[in-house]
């Protein structure tokens, strides 16, 4: 790996690429990530990649994006990714996750038994990313008959994790998912939530700035955004600590709009309160609250709360039994999964670092459950 990354870096520094301070590095059991090799000062500029090296839809060959007329630029550029003819980017490539390191870290390759006991907030991430995929798929597979689905998904899995928000003429007016762009050297930073460097762009850069000091042979991250670990594990194919990671939070859309008549679901969609009831390490969220007052409460005493006109604590005592027996029933399908889960590790079921991701998935679900739980009880 050491060679592969010195080879990407003597191509990518002859094509404009600034590195200052920083050198990738191969981190054992994390792939490659950028570290600092001398101290480094908060707000400063410790890489500068030129526009002209980034891979866009402006800079794709016109006979794939003809081709391909009205495919998303995530497409374009996986077919791109897939048809190259080597030029520039074989020094590039052999720094990208393995299909292997690809298949055990993201869901989507996951055997359907394992994809079957994701979390519900990430089984529904997953649904929209399999039918964006599937979406992308049928338009390619139209007009490039002879190219390989799975080589396919995985060049749009590379670009679904590698890619930078970034815009120009030719992707200004499209939707903001279409406005991305390939990167040589700035792909290789990790993620992290706080203490990040941050990007910014103009006509002739992408600058990466940092925001604090960093030591020698210290990690220098980014932050991919402010994501919960269901975004970061169906996206990016990994979790963060719930410790570490302030954004983290599970949905319990399942454990509450079952429960809802045709009535009660109307009248929440019309005030804007219908789904997207989440439960974080501090509290379940606002919208939750609306929710299980309507299941809980006479419908005029429900409106007089959301008009203000009532104040919620006097309810206080019955919507917290509710949303008590929420999480205990959410708290039950934990402990399931994870028996689940511990019955496969001798079966042939995926792999270890599939079981092992998703089990630590379920264990950080659990403390946001279990914390939720002991707030009320308490």
């Amino acid at each position: 790996m050491d060679k592969a990354i010195e080879e990407l870096l003597g191509w990518s520094t002859s094509i404009g690429v600034e590195l200052n301070g920083i050198h990738p590095k191969a981190l054992h059991g994390r792939g490659i990530g950028i570290v600092a090799t001398r101290h480094l000062e908060a707000d400063q500029v410790i890489l500068k990649v030129p526009t002209s090296a980034l891979r866009t839809l402006s800079n794709t060959p016109k006979d794939i994006t003809k081709k391909l007329s009205g495919a998303t630029v995530h497409s374009i550029l996986a077919v791109s990714l897939c048809l190259s003819d080597g030029t520039g980017i074989d020094k590039w490539t052999p720094v990208f996750p393995s299909r292997r390191d690809i298949a055990s870290s993201l869901p989507i390759c996951w055997p359907a038994k394992l994809r079957s006991l994701l979390p519900p907030g990430a089984k529904a991430l997953l649904t929209a990313q399999q039918d964006k995929f599937n979406k992308d798929w049928a338009l390619v597979t139209a007009a490039y008959p002879k190219l390989n689905k799975d080589d396919y998904l995985y060049s749009w899995l590379l670009i679904n994790t590698r890619t930078f928000y970034h815009t120009d003429r030719s992707t200004e007016k499209l939707p903001r998912d279409d406005r991305m762009a390939l990167q040589p050297v700035a792909d290789l930073f990790n993620h992290t939530p706080e203490g990040y460097c941050v990007a910014a762009f103009d006509d002739k850069f992408f600058t990466f700035t940092t925001t604090r000091t960093h030591q020698p042979g210290e990690e220098v991250f980014i932050r991919y955004g402010p994501h919960a670990n269901d975004k970061l594990l169906v996206e990016y194919g990994f979790t963060l600590p719930s410790s570490v990671n302030p954004w983290d939070e599970t949905c319990l859309d399942a454990y509450i709009c079952p429960s809802m008549s045709s009535d009660q679901r109307e009248r929440l969609e019309a005030v804007g309160f219908w789904g997207k009831y989440m439960l974080d390490a501090q509290t379940a969220c606002y919208r939750t609250y609306v929710a299980l007052r309507m299941l809980c409460l006479p419908l005029n005493r429900w409106q007089d709360i959301l008009d203000g006109t009532r104040d919620e604590d006097e309810d206080s005592l019955i919507i917290d039994a509710a949303l008590l027996k929420v999480l205990t029933k959410y708290d039950a399908d934990v402990t399931s999964a994870l028996e689940q889960l511990e019955q496969l590790e001798a079966s042939s079921v995926g792999d270890e670092e599939m079981r092992g991701i998703l089990t630590d998935r379920w264990l950080q679900i659990k403390h946001l459950v279990t914390a939720g739980k002991s707030r009320i009880e308490s």
